[in-house]
């Protein structure tokens, strides 16, 4: 039988396509767990506080925006699903275990411009569910997107008066990031990604004891942003 340059041509098609194939099932379809950290920003804009005496009339302060850079630590898991050829669909969720404050920022009301109240932002208990759409590069390389339901809580307390009031408020809102898998030995595999967090205006409001008391209040905007390193297993 002659092997002819169309018998070849099949042949080199076919191999093209069992190597595809070969490719489709990553490495990273099944259960993981992961554990990261890096760099972080969390910021608080568009501040104000409306300040309201007993018996008086409500007065708004200036506006202010505060930002805290910190090193998270971030654990995850999830399960990565085929989808077909080299995509797959996972779906996950992940916490920040770490606290972290805002600088103090200072507060004046208008007609009181010689007094300051400082107050800091205290952002906690980031907690994340996602899905990541992904691409498998070969077996051992992953590529992703990740878009989810992010939420987390949002304390503000007065640092320089002797009432010291604070409220803490739990705010919703979404995450959307990139990322990049490769398997390093065995189940073993690293990972960078980035995030971006935006989330609803937490309703913050306090009452305070000194000067016959009164009310203050706050709903600033909130956001975050994060490039993180991590480990993770594939089971």
């Amino acid at each position: 039988m002659k092997f002819t340059s169309k018998k070849a041509f099949l042949l080199g098609c076919s191999a093209f396509i069992l190597s595809c194939s070969a490719y489709a099932q990553s490495r990273f379809v099944g259960a993981y767990g992961q554990i990261a950290t890096g760099y972080e920003t969390n910021t608080v804009s568009s501040a104000t506080l409306t300040g309201k005496d007993f018996g008086g009339s409500p007065n708004t302060s200036n506006s202010v925006t505060t930002s805290t850079s910190s090193a998270p630590l971030v654990v995850g898991a999830g399960y990565v699903f085929p989808v077909q050829n080299n995509f797959a669909l996972g779906l996950g969720v992940d916490y920040s275990t770490l606290t972290v404050e805002t600088s103090p920022a200072a507060f004046y009301y208008r007609g009181l411009s010689t007094a300051t109240y400082n107050y800091k932002f205290t952002i906690s208990n980031r907690f994340n569910i996602f899905i990541t759409p992904s691409y498998s590069i070969d077996q051992d390389k992953l590529a992703y997107a990740k878009l989810g339901y992010s939420s987390q809580n949002v304390l503000y307390s007065q640092t320089n008066c002797c009432s010291s009031p604070s409220n803490k408020a739990q705010v919703s809102g979404y995450v959307l990031g990139l990322g990049y898998k490769q398997f390093i030995s065995g189940g073993l595999y690293g990972f960078a990604e980035a995030n971006y967090y935006g989330y609803a205006k937490p309703n913050l409001s306090s009452t305070y004891t000194d000067q016959g008391g009164g009310t203050v209040s706050s709903n600033p905007n909130v956001s975050a942003y994060n490039f993180l390193l991590g480990l993770g297993y594939k089971f």
